[in-house]
């Protein structure tokens, strides 16, 4: 029985239950739990136990606790591992190197299917988006990271997979972990005007010609990552 085990045991059978219970009962992102008072009852052990397994998946983003409201299943996510990574990489830019190619693999590898689904509206849309950045950055404001990030997120949601995007996410913010220098103006737009080309060989459906393209929007960052890689101590 659960109420027997100790320790670390327990609180992972305590997890475990909840898990079980969220999957047994077909919940949904949003829908109640029992509180930690019932859980403890239902599995005949102490409410410490329960805090801190609710703790634990609190963590891992499986649910939530809503202050005064209760316990609720979360929408599936991936904070844990961002939030891994985000640590990890500070101690390691040869993994933030190797994490860009994989990024950059991924993207290329959907360009194909980008451009045979992507439709006019969502094309207009980037090519509004384009003169937006342009124009922002020829007005001095060069913060330009949100709408760098905003061309991915609309580019690929024509493939309507939401787990590509939240792992395109996961991948986005870790960068911020990269100090660099500032790139000048100049750089900037010619960061713009590489995105403009891709947008620009999707409308005429090469999908090769925006791969490539879409392959030289990270090429300073890439150089960047990799000369720092070069300085630091390799793990032994």
């Amino acid at each position: 029985m659960i109420h027997k085990l100790r320790g670390p045991a327990l609180s992972q059978s305590v997890r475990d239950y909840i898990k079980d219970f969220i999957i047994t009962q077909k919940l949904q992102a949003g829908d109640p739990l029992p509180s930690e008072n019932q859980l403890a009852e239902d599995l005949g052990v102490g409410r410490s136990s329960v805090r801190e397994a609710v703790k634990a998946l609190q963590s891992l983003g499986i649910i939530e606790a809503r202050h005064g409201n209760g316990l609720f299943v979360r929408e599936w996510n991936l904070d844990p591992v961002l939030e891994t990574l985000e640590y990890g990489l500070k101690f390691n830019t040869k993994s933030l190197a190797e994490l860009l190619d994989i990024r950059m693999w991924l993207e290329s590898a959907v360009m194909y299917d980008v451009v045979e689904i992507i439709d006019a509206a969502t094309i207009a849309r980037l090519d509004d988006l384009i003169a937006r950045w342009e124009a922002q950055i020829r007005a001095g404001d060069y913060d330009d990271a949100l709408i760098d990030a905003d061309f991915h997120r609309m580019l690929y949601g024509a493939l309507d997979n939401e787990t590509m995007l939240k792992l395109f996410e996961v991948f986005w913010i870790a960068f911020r972990t990269f100090k660099q220098d500032p790139p000048t103006p100049e750089r900037k737009l010619e960061n713009v005007f590489r995105h403009r080309a891709v947008i620009d060989a999707v409308k005429r459906g090469d999908a090769e010609a925006a791969k490539q393209e879409l392959v030289g929007t990270y090429m300073g960052l890439r150089t960047s990552i990799r000369a720092r890689a070069t300085t630091e101590p390799q793990p032994q």
